[in-house]
């Protein structure tokens, strides 16, 4: 990690254009769509926010333009509703590329003798996020439309058709050219997870996505949400294995990176640390006791 004592930079990007101030901004956005980080944070998503800003596209960038236009801090970059569209589009597009490249069977519930057209449902956020119905418009044709999903088959919600073409597309690489509706992009799509999820990064905004069959979305509304845990409090076995020590005791105060047990798994010893500051309240495994992963090993006590 980078410490506070030293320039937190670690590379620079820099875009510029003869024709003017709109196109250099543009052509930095698209450089960073390209731009792959892996393993430390860093700011790309609010720089390409910033980008998108009218304000700033304007020119109008006095010293105070991040508390006036970030009062509350950076949440994200917010995707228009055109360009969930877009993100739906491309998402099912990739996936049935990669599909066939990776000689993958058609998606659960799918039935080719159904008397319905050939799609597939593209959840933005996972399982229980924002559901598009993408289809084919024509199977020798690159367009496709799409349109939010809708439960009730009264509502009738216009489709929006689109021309999605994939251009350079590697597996092993994030980055994939695409062209929609003659403008050409890029987007970056990670693996997928053991559970068929996987993120798609577009215009900053890093949005998990899961592809499903419609018969196979719709069982899955029958399905509850999870409640979210708060576990900023707890430190949790990362994997199934064993309590070999600690190197804290309860009433102990503890600072981020701390470390405060070690687990053996695989026939190796991991460290666990502390990923905030805090007072040890309650220890639970004792030394030897055999780990589930995301079971409880130390809480903290709650911060008033």
């Amino acid at each position: 990690p980078i410490t506070p004592y030293y320039d937190p930079m670690i590379s620079k990007l820099v875009a510029y254009s003869p024709e003017g101030r709109a196109e250099a901004i543009d052509a930095l956005s698209d450089a960073l769509d390209r731009y792959v980080i892996h393993g430390v944070g860093h700011n790309c998503p609010f720089v390409a926010d910033v980008l998108r800003h009218a304000a700033f596209r304007e020119g109008r960038t006095p010293t105070n333009f991040i508390p006036t236009h970030y009062p509350e801090g950076f949440a994200g970059v917010e995707l228009t509703d055109e360009e969930r569209e877009e993100l739906a589009a491309l998402s099912a597009a990739v996936g049935g590329w990669r599909m066939a490249l990776l000689d993958q069977p058609p998606l659960p519930c799918t039935a080719a003798a159904d008397d319905v057209e050939a799609d597939m449902v593209v959840c933005l956020g996972g399982m229980f996020g924002e559901a598009y119905i993408v289809a084919a418009s024509d199977p020798e044709s690159s367009k496709l439309t799409v349109r939010p999903w809708t439960a009730k088959d009264d509502e009738k919600v216009e489709a929006r058709e689109m021309e999605i073409q994939i251009g350079g597309y590697e597996y092993t690489s994030p980055v994939v050219e695409v062209c929609v509706d003659g403008v050409e992009k890029a987007i970056q799509v990670q693996p997928e997870d053991n559970t068929g999820m996987f993120a798609v990064k577009m215009h900053g905004a890093d949005v998990n996505i899961l592809l499903m069959s419609r018969t196979e979305y719709e069982l899955s509304r029958h399905m509850k949400e999870p409640p979210i845990r708060d576990t900023s409090g707890l430190v949790l076995s990362p994997m199934p294995g064993t309590l070999m020590s600690y190197s804290v005791e309860e009433g102990d105060h503890v600072e981020a990176g701390q470390e405060i047990c070690i687990v053996e798994a695989m026939k190796m010893q991991n460290v666990i640390r502390a990923e905030r500051h805090g007072i040890v309240a309650k220890i639970y495994p004792a030394v030897g006791a055999s780990l589930r992963a995301d079971e409880v090993i130390v809480e903290f006590q709650k911060e008033e």
